[in-house]
């Protein structure tokens, strides 16, 4: 599903061994403050898989193999 920040959230960005803080994330990542909670995050029941726009988790990387991706298009209303 789509959602968008919650207090509390962890996510582990693409690259890092361990989950961080959302909010360290989006301040680390200079999200402008008036966006973050704006910014759309897809997720699953392991967890935020991809902050849109912006970085996808670790564990939902794309694999090796064709079968193991999907793609995900985002297009915002307006």
């Amino acid at each position: 599903w789509v959602r968008t920040r919650r207090p509390g959230d962890r996510f582990q960005p693409l690259g890092m061994a361990h989950r961080k803080k959302l909010q360290d994330f989006m301040v680390d990542s200079k999200i402008p403050r008036d966006q973050r909670d704006g910014v759309p995050l897809l997720v699953t029941p392991r967890g935020i898989a991809w902050v849109v726009g912006w970085r996808v988790a670790e564990w939902a990387r794309a694999g090796d193999e064709p079968s193991d991706r999907i793609l995900v298009e985002f297009s915002p209303k307006g």
